[in-house]
């Protein structure tokens, strides 16, 4: 509680509200209290799934950041790339591992795109040589012209680190390939992903999986 010291127009000390009034030099000073600090409260088993979720799928998107802004770019303005990419896995791709009890990305469900190009049909992806090579059979329809390129992901799931090609062959050539020379070892098990997108627009079709792999040998 505030006093006032010397009638209505004097000085005021004490504690009013949110405010402590005192005297020093001669001047009446007010300070705000400090807010005080609310206990962290522990999380319910709920809460905790969830956030385990989420991050789940934060880990899985952070290498892939470049290629979700573009591929999901403009699938749910205003948001980003990443916060549509993270919304559409979230939903779509994210499962639970009832042998494991935690969260895990099902690779097949995930997509790095989304938007209304028709996308590749029966895509594939194997290993020649030091490459990855991608095919597919062209969906054809109005959308699909000649400026409308491949977008091409290969990822390593726990990594850190993608490989990807933003403007590759068009639609039309059936073939393209990604070096994965200096990116994977061998041993390794990649997961191979591609859409197709409009040069000129920058329109994007829907993301299809197009199979895992073990790395063999590099040639020399």
């Amino acid at each position: 509680m505030g006093k006032l010291t010397d009638g209505i127009h004097g000085h005021v000390h004490g504690k009013v509200g949110g405010v402590v009034f005192y005297t020093a030099n001669g001047q009446n000073i007010a300070r705000s209290l400090p807010r005080a600090t609310r206990k962290k409260r522990k999380p319910t088993a709920l809460q905790a799934l969830q956030r385990e979720r989420f991050k789940v799928m934060q880990d899985w998107l952070r290498p892939l950041l470049r290629v979700v802004k573009v591929g999901f770019g403009k699938y749910a303005p205003p948001r980003t790339g990443h916060n549509a990419a993270m919304s559409y896995n979230l939903t779509h791709a994210v499962v639970y591992n009832e042998e494991a009890s935690r969260y895990e990305v099902n690779p097949e469900a995930f997509a790095f795109s989304g938007g209304p190009l028709a996308a590749p049909l029966n895509a594939s992806a194997v290993q020649d040589g030091n490459t990855v090579r991608f095919s597919w059979e062209n969906p054809g329809g109005r959308d699909i012209r000649y400026t409308t390129r491949t977008m091409l992901l290969l990822c390593k799931p726990g990594s850190g680190t993608c490989h990807y090609k933003t403007y590759g062959n068009a639609a039309g050539v059936g073939m393209d390939t990604l070096d994965v020379r200096g990116y994977y070892l061998p041993g390794d098990t990649c997961h191979a992903y591609m859409a197709f997108i409009d040069e000129e627009t920058g329109a994007v079709s829907d993301s299809v999986y197009a199979g895992s792999f073990v790395l063999g040998d590099f040639e020399a």
